[in-house]
């Protein structure tokens, strides 16, 4: 069943290269289809953003023609007819959605061209969200729905995710399938499997996502808080409207002389190899990237409850179960045990080696190739 690679021409739809781990990984993809030999393009709306130099000059870029008004759902509303004509042009074999919010365009598209390009999705984040309910739900739900069925397969990045989607919508049960994410890189591997014991009496820690309400960065410095009895610092990377919140947070509980706000940054390697501890505080998640990385990287990670994924990932590796989304003394007692229970630096970074860019690329490839 499949083709050879050489012979295959895959398209990933892409809105731009911005500041997310969702653009990070769509990029890393598609470099890694291309290393294999793969005819691989990049689908944008627009061409610049933070992430714009992590695409490799093995990939060509290509620009979807869309009018600059409204937000970006009605623009991937807008470029419909655009997407259209650029798949019966160029004819991929496949053409892949980053996530979420352009799977139901490029669903429709591909079946409104009629040329044989068969559509796959991608969830990146969960359909219920703690806190939808009613219409919106029923919205949200709806539309993964026709996504669903619009498209040639739904990849989820868990085997929870992928089940629980099964259970909303048995009558596509089959067109859900588990695929890893492309978040180990070569480096970070390598670097965890080089790391030494940490030696600081006050470790370093870290905070990796944009600083949006998803992220709850709030319940993680009031978690900081309350531990202003240890020695610690933190170094938070990523961009976001919630920086100056955050800030006076930082001031109102007196920890802000041990933190550090970077903004984005592009690679995060040097981060991860010179902290001891990750701390996700999200609400809730798909799969996350940050989490892995660090894992990769041999740093030690706490985390709320915020994705399912992520739990069967901790409880199948040994690592401490979550602590409950939201729960400020439950994340400060998990920090506090993480800093006490120093873990092994390569024994981590083994954890991370199914989601290396290489594994992924075979992962993906394997589902392309069963495609056409």
């Amino acid at each position: 069943m499949g083709i050879d690679v050489t012979s295959l021409s895959v398209a990933m739809f892409l809105y731009e290269p911005g500041d997310g781990g969702l653009d990070r990984v769509a990029i890393l993809m598609a470099n890694g289809f291309a290393e294999r030999g793969v005819k691989t393009e990049l689908w944008m709306i627009r061409d610049h953003g933070p992430s714009r130099a992590l695409i490799s000059d093995k990939v060509t870029v290509r620009i979807i023609p869309v009018p600059a008004i409204g937000s970006r759902s009605v623009q991937l509303l807008l470029q419909l007819p655009a997407l259209i004509q650029t798949i019966r042009q160029q004819h991929p074999h496949v053409l892949m959605s980053a996530g979420n919010q352009s799977n139901f365009a490029i669903a429709l598209a591909c079946r409104l061209a009629a040329c044989g390009t068969q559509a796959v999705s991608k969830i990146t984040n969960p359909m219920r969200r703690p806190g939808m309910r009613g219409i919106r739900l029923m919205i949200r739900r709806w539309r993964f729905g026709v996504s669903a069925r619009l498209a040639a397969l739904t990849m989820t990045l868990s085997e929870a995710d992928a089940r629980a989607l099964a259970t909303e919508f048995p009558a596509i049960a089959s067109r859900f399938q588990c695929v890893h994410n492309p978040y180990a890189t070569a480096g970070m591997l390598a670097a965890g499997q080089m790391r030494a014991e940490a030696a600081s009496t006050a470790p370093q820690l870290l905070s990796v996502g944009r600083l949006m309400p998803q992220k709850d960065h709030a319940t993680m410095l009031e978690a900081l808080g309350l531990l202003r009895a240890r020695p610690w610092s933190l170094v938070m990377l990523g961009d976001g409207p919630l920086a100056p919140v955050l800030a006076a947070q930082a001031e109102r509980l007196g920890i802000a002389d041990r933190i550090q706000f970077k903004g984005f940054v592009l690679d995060p390697l040097p981060w991860y190899t010179q902290s001891q501890l990750m701390i996700l505080s999200s609400r809730y998640e798909g799969l996350p990237a940050a989490p892995i990385e660090a894992l990769a990287c041999g740093c030690s990670v706490v985390t709320t409850a915020c994705s399912p994924g992520l739990t069967e990932l901790m409880a199948a590796t040994g690592l401490p179960a979550p602590v409950p989304v939201g729960d400020a003394v439950a994340l400060a007692a998990g920090i506090l045990s993480a800093m006490d229970t120093p873990q092994s630096p390569s024994g981590l970074s083994r954890f991370a080696l199914r989601y290396s860019v290489e594994s992924s690329v075979n992962d993906h490839l394997a589902i392309v190739q069963n495609l056409t």
